[in-house]
């Protein structure tokens, strides 16, 4: 009791002391994607495999309001082997855009992003699977000294890889483990699969919704908050140009947000983003709108970053003019 007391405290200053990610709004943000790409690469090499926001990149971003940027990296490029030191130049980097981030009052929130595997193994088969996810962070906090109150964890990204029922149980024991050894960083926890907004309540005859497991999930520190997806093409897959009606967006987004608030639990939308078409830029205008009210924590846009090339959702700034989807959130910004 005593412990958990002394860790409550140390909560209750970092809330006091900065603003960081520890502040009730965590919005507007953006992932900034590059890190995680050709991950089949391994380990790869940097700018020719895969690449960092640089400094331009990340100060376009805050000098346009962002106070959140998603992350997203491999477990493998940062810990070739369990329970392993990590690697020196991916750790480099990360310091790198902490520090920033730090400098700058933003949230970092690392995305580890390998759907529910590491080494090409689903976590369920996976022995200690729980206790790997934890070492990784710990190590990870520990790497960030000092700038800790400035970084999110992402624990894993759309854990598709396993069943829902086995990530919960997984994910539930990871974060207890943590908050054990004294992590108290905000904890962000996918939801099972791909963490659908529209699959949210969706079950099997072996696997319950994400609805029903995470409704008991628990967090000592009560700093946590539940990662969830939701692109607005008609299969949902972030893939196609077209969109779904905002009426549908917003039916689905309503449910989501009764249930978390129901059930106490606050909402991260991790991955959202549309193309640059005006009846999907009133869509998205409407997901804006609606995840500005609790229980929204806020939101990171997909995507930014340097290597997007014609991706039609990229955010990332062409020949130094905006895209139509940041005119749509910084005008968001200003009502």
């Amino acid at each position: 009791m005593m412990r958990w007391m002394m860790l409550c405290s140390l909560m209750l200053l970092s809330l006091t002391a900065q603003a960081d990610c520890q502040t009730a709004r965590l919005a507007p943000g953006v992932n900034l994607a590059g890190a995680e790409f050709n991950a089949s690469k391994l380990p790869g090499k940097l700018y020719f495999d895969f690449v960092y926001p640089s400094t331009t990149d990340l100060e376009y971003y805050a000098q346009k309001g962002f106070r959140l940027i998603r992350l997203p990296i491999t477990w493998e490029r940062y810990q070739p082997t369990p329970y392993g030191a990590l690697d020196s130049t991916n750790l480099a980097q990360f310091q790198r855009v902490l520090s920033f981030a730090a400098d700058n009052d933003i949230c970092l929130w690392l995305d580890l992003h390998n759907f529910g595997k590491y080494q090409g193994v689903s976590l369920e088969k996976t022995a200690d699977a729980s206790a790997k996810l934890q070492d990784f962070w710990q190590q990870i906090v520990s790497a960030a000294g000092d700038k800790q109150n400035y970084l999110a964890l992402g624990l894993m990204n759309e854990p598709a890889a396993l069943s829902r029922t086995n990530w919960f149980h997984i994910a539930q024991k990871a974060v207890l483990a943590l908050r054990r050894a004294e992590i108290t960083n905000l904890m962000i926890v996918s939801g099972g699969t791909w963490s659908g907004v529209h699959s949210w309540f969706s079950s099997s005859a072996t696997d319950p919704s994400n609805a029903e497991l995470f409704a008991g999930f628990q967090d000592p520190l009560n700093n946590m908050a539940l990662d969830v997806h939701q692109y607005a093409d008609s299969n949902y897959s972030g893939t196609k140009v077209d969109c779904i009606s905002s009426s549908r967006m917003d039916d689905f987004l309503s449910k989501i947000a009764s249930w978390a608030s129901q059930n106490d639990k606050q909402l991260l939308m991790g991955e959202f983003g549309v193309a640059a078409q005006t009846d999907c830029l009133s869509v998205m205008e409407g997901m804006l709108t609606s995840m500005k009210a609790e229980p929204w924590r806020g939101w990171t846009y997909w995507a930014g970053g340097p290597w997007w090339g014609t991706y039609p959702f990229s955010i990332q700034p062409s020949n130094g003019e905006d895209k139509p989807q940041m005119l749509v959130i910084e005008r968001s910004m200003m009502e």
